[in-house]
């Protein structure tokens, strides 16, 4: 029987309306996640990066990529610029590793504040997304992942992660910072990552405003008086060079769906730190649980 549709043509048919459909769901925004979700995924990607010489020169950044035992972290380029010092990587579960290598791509004063380091480890840590920064505009909502520089000569870094806005985005910055945003940030955050409300990482934290110093409440340091505007480089730009340190986009986890268009929620003082305690309490639980799994029959 003919019902008019040669069963040659029919198949392409369905291919091509499934392409349709899927094209449609692809375009379709990611849903927004919680903070305490995004914090999720931001608290075990996030680092210290230690400067051993140097201490108030350390700064953070976040895991990007995993091959074997070796883990790729991507962070601003003068968190790790001094060769002559030692870097020492501290994960959200108290391990130190010592980077093993250093690739920047700011070379005698031009390109992006951009670097890779690298660490070698037996630890199971997470990885990161990242996604397309292009979608990040103005009015996008965003949350930073870091680890300050301790006031008042303490040596323990705590964990910080704070809720802003994209204020603007620049045509174009001698040191790539073109992504601009209010939040509440301190020193030792640069290097650490700008997450969309959907928990992707779309840029690398790198500069805050100031309108001076002032001294902390110990009296030991002058601090810097910031203003709350702060600016990134989008991950896009690393995207775009990653060929020149030896990768490409295969070593990473991606998904360039766009990003809700929701504001990121706020984070009261405080919280963010309780979550970092709560998470840690999760993977110490589920190590065990593997370890179980390892040793019983069943």
């Amino acid at each position: 029987m003919n019902f008019g549709v040669s069963r040659f043509n029919y198949v392409p048919a369905i291919v091509a309306g499934t392409a349709t459909v899927a094209a449609i769901m692809i375009s379709q925004p990611v849903m927004a996640k919680t903070a305490k979700e995004v914090a999720q995924i931001a608290v075990p990607t996030t680092v210290q990066i230690n400067n051993i010489l140097s201490p108030g020169d350390s700064g953070s950044g976040v895991i990007i990529a995993k091959k074997g035992k070796n883990y790729t972290v991507l962070t601003a380029y003068h968190v790790v610029k001094n060769p002559n010092t030692e870097f020492m990587i501290r994960t959200s579960k108290g391990k130190e590793h010592k980077v093993t290598d250093v690739k920047g791509f700011r070379n005698n004063e031009s390109g992006p504040d951009l670097a890779i380091a690298m660490f070698e480890s037996d630890e199971e840590y997470s990885v990161a997304p990242i996604s397309n920064s292009d979608e990040a505009t103005i009015g996008s909502g965003v949350y930073i992942s870091g680890y300050p520089l301790p006031a008042g000569g303490g040596t323990e870094r705590e964990y910080q992660f704070t809720n802003g806005q994209v204020t603007n985005i620049r045509s174009s910055n001698d040191q790539g910072y073109t992504m601009r945003y209010d939040a509440v940030t301190r020193r030792g955050m640069s290097g650490g990552p700008v997450f969309d409300v959907s928990a992707r990482v779309i840029g690398i934290h790198g500069q805050g405003d100031t309108v001076g110093t002032v001294r902390n409440e110990a009296g030991e340091r002058q601090e810097e008086l910031k203003t709350g505007f702060n600016s990134a480089i989008p991950i896009n730009t690393f995207v775009g060079m990653m060929s020149q340190v030896g990768m490409d986009k295969s070593a990473f986890k991606i998904d360039n769906k766009p990003p809700a268009n929701v504001d990121a929620e706020e984070v009261k003082p405080g919280e963010a730190q309780g979550w970092f305690a709560d998470f840690g309490k999760d993977i110490v639980k589920d190590v065990i649980q593997r370890g179980i799994r390892r040793i019983l029959p069943f």
